[in-house]
């Protein structure tokens, strides 16, 4: 029960990352600037498109930081369009948690947000191993393209 409450919130704090903030928006769920990938950053659009189990069709890890203890980070693609093994914007999240080493260097100010941003999951792994963050797999799948181009 635990684990599905967990889940359930997850998927809400990934949905904040695409909803528009204005009351009067409507149509899709557009928002420039919202992934990182490879150093770059992309837009998106929201979609309905969950799965509570693994998708048939692969997935990419998309790293999740809306529950990681500090603002101000976007998520993070292991891939990209043009990424001979992208899968079209079909992910597999992966929870980030800052540790209190990672927020002192993240966050020197303890203002609780980030002072930089990772833009890469080559970064993400590089900042893991130096034991500034934790890695949760969330078992959440879901579907939203990444629009290169987009981000201006």
């Amino acid at each position: 029960m635990k684990s599905n409450l967990i889940t359930i919130l997850a998927m809400f704090s990934l949905l904040a990352l695409i909803m528009p903030t204005s009351a009067d928006a409507v149509g899709p769920l557009r928002s420039p600037a919202a992934i990182w990938a490879h150093g770059e950053l992309y837009g998106t659009v929201g979609t309905p498109t969950a799965f509570t189990d693994p998708p048939e069709h692969s997935t990419d890890t998309l790293y999740n930081f809306q529950m990681s203890g500090l603002m101000g980070q976007r998520a993070i693609s292991a891939a990209a369009p043009g990424d001979p093994d992208f899968n079209g914007g079909r992910w597999s999240v992966v929870r980030v948690i800052f540790t209190d080493q990672g927020m002192a260097v993240h966050d020197p100010d303890g203002d609780g947000a980030v002072n930089f941003e990772l833009t890469s999951e080559e970064e993400v792994l590089d900042h893991m191993a130096l034991g500034h963050l934790i890695l949760e797999d969330t078992s959440i799948y879901f579907e939203c393209p990444l629009l290169p181009g987009r981000n201006r």
